[in-house]
């Protein structure tokens, strides 16, 4: 839980510094490849290895990364203060952040059967409109739910699957006895 408060104090400062400069598309693509070098590359360990000197590590972090100055300040930052590891943790509380900035909300959509591309959009137009935001979703398919829609965005959840509604009716009738 550490990890993750400080990925956000991090992510925090990156993005007041990419709202005043008007750069947060430069900067959610800099933190993506911050990201995927510091947590996700063969380098991952090799950076995260206090054993190696600093100076050797921030060498391998200019060589390998082609970012804003800033950007790589803030990559030699995490591995100088041993955090290199939660570069992606960062990178998503960013762009988390700058979602919310953009009005753009994240959906998940399931259903019992795969949805065409154009139900998608429909869905998607339809959220938008309730949510006033931007909405862009991804669709999920679990035959369990038997029918119906379940649809999260953040951390509500609208659950109108068939699944359910059986087990709300079993409860009512044990209810009824």
């Amino acid at each position: 839980m550490a990890e993750l408060r400080a990925a956000r104090r991090y992510a925090q400062a990156a993005f007041q510094i990419a709202v005043d400069s008007g750069t947060i598309p430069t900067w959610r693509s800099d933190l993506a490849d911050i990201a995927q070098v510091l947590s996700e590359s063969d380098l991952a360990a090799a950076l995260d290895d206090r054993r190696m000197p600093l100076a050797i590590r921030y060498e391998m972090i200019e060589r390998v990364l082609d970012i804003s100055p800033l950007a790589l300040n803030l990559a030699k930052l995490l591995v100088q203060k041993g955090r290199s590891l939660d570069a992606s943790a960062v990178a998503d509380a960013f762009n988390e952040l700058a979602d919310e900035h953009d009005g753009i909300a994240h959906a998940e959509i399931t259903t019992a059967v795969d949805l065409n591309p154009t139900q998608v959009a429909n869905i998607e137009q339809q959220l938008s409109t309730t949510l006033n935001k931007h909405v862009q979703a991804v669709a999920a398919v679990d035959p369990a739910i038997i029918g119906g829609i379940i649809v999260r965005v953040g951390d509500r959840m609208v659950d109108a699957s068939v699944r359910t509604r059986l087990k709300q009716l079993r409860k009512e009738l044990q209810g009824a006895r």
